[in-house]
């Protein structure tokens, strides 16, 4: 099983944050009204003190939070260790207001197997995309209900690269829409599907292709087109033409810097490269 990324210490978070994290007491739930029985996955936990964590939590009804579980470390917690892992269906409560809430509860509602392989990384990847695209607090529903089926189909149905592809550029999709910045597919008049026609991502907009343009382009089928149209991530060239141009997409306005778990991808496969060729230079 691929290795999970790496926690973030909270000295590496912007200042505001980790001074407000590091100030954490008792009185941080006075002023704040309880949440109760809310759908949540844990995106990443970070430690917090030899006691505590502090989970940034992704909620259907309340979007991204920072919540921290006091005593989740100790040895005698009420909470279970095996609670605080990521793409868990959890119910939880928390109080509290501001960039910090405290965890009042958390349970396990069951849901799909812990994903393995390939799909871990996907999932990470899911994970890492809403933390660096979602503002915290901001509510997302829609997205929420997004992610829970993808995490369900990496786990129960998504088991060749093929179809793990498939899911994660129907969340990439998912994503753009909710935060505004999808490419409008209606907008183009397909004439011919192996025509092909440039999507400036700069301004935002649909070109045939030989068109001149002053801003690099993404170059994509009419068939691909249609087939985003109408939500068909089958074919392999939909899939590799919709990757350049949504990941083009998530560049531009979502995403500050690399992503983490791009790079664990490649270096996994890197090792994974290099474990077949000594195998057949061995076996030679």
């Amino acid at each position: 099983m691929p290795p999970p990324i790496n926690d973030l210490p909270i000295s590496s978070l912007d200042a505001p944050l980790s001074a407000a994290l590091n100030k954490v007491v008792s009185n941080s739930t006075r002023a704040g009204t309880k949440v109760l029985h809310q759908p949540a996955y844990i995106l990443h936990s970070y430690p917090l003190s030899e006691t505590s964590l502090v989970l940034d939590v992704f909620t259907r009804g309340h979007g991204r939070l920072l919540i921290v579980a006091k005593g989740a470390k100790r040895p005698y917690t009420r909470w279970r260790a095996s609670i605080f892992q990521t793409f868990q269906t959890l119910s939880i409560g928390f109080s509290g207001k501001g960039s910090v809430r405290t965890l009042l509860d958390a349970e396990w509602v069951g849901g799909i197997p812990m994903l393995e392989g390939a799909a871990l990384i996907s999932g990470y990847y899911m994970n890492e995309c809403l933390q660096r695209a979602l503002a915290q607090a901001d509510v997302h529903a829609g997205l929420f209900d997004a992610y829970q089926r993808g995490l369900a189909q990496l786990s129960l149905q998504a088991h060749s690269p093929s179809e793990q592809a498939q899911v994660l550029r129907q969340f990439e999709l998912a994503l753009l829409s909710e935060l505004g910045f999808a490419p409008d597919f209606d907008s183009v008049d397909v004439a011919e599907p192996m025509a092909l026609y440039d999507f400036d991502v700069a301004a935002h907009r649909w070109t045939r292709s030989g068109e001149q343009n002053i801003h690099p382009q993404i170059q994509v089928s009419g068939q691909t087109i249609l087939d985003l149209r109408a939500g068909d991530f089958q074919a392999s060239r939909t899939q590799n033409e919709a990757k350049q141009l949504f990941q083009a997409m998530l560049a531009q306005y979502v995403l500050d810097r690399p992503l983490l778990t791009r790079q664990v991808a490649r270096e996994l496969r890197a090792l994974a490269d290099v474990s077949v060729k000594t195998q057949r230079g061995g076996e030679a």
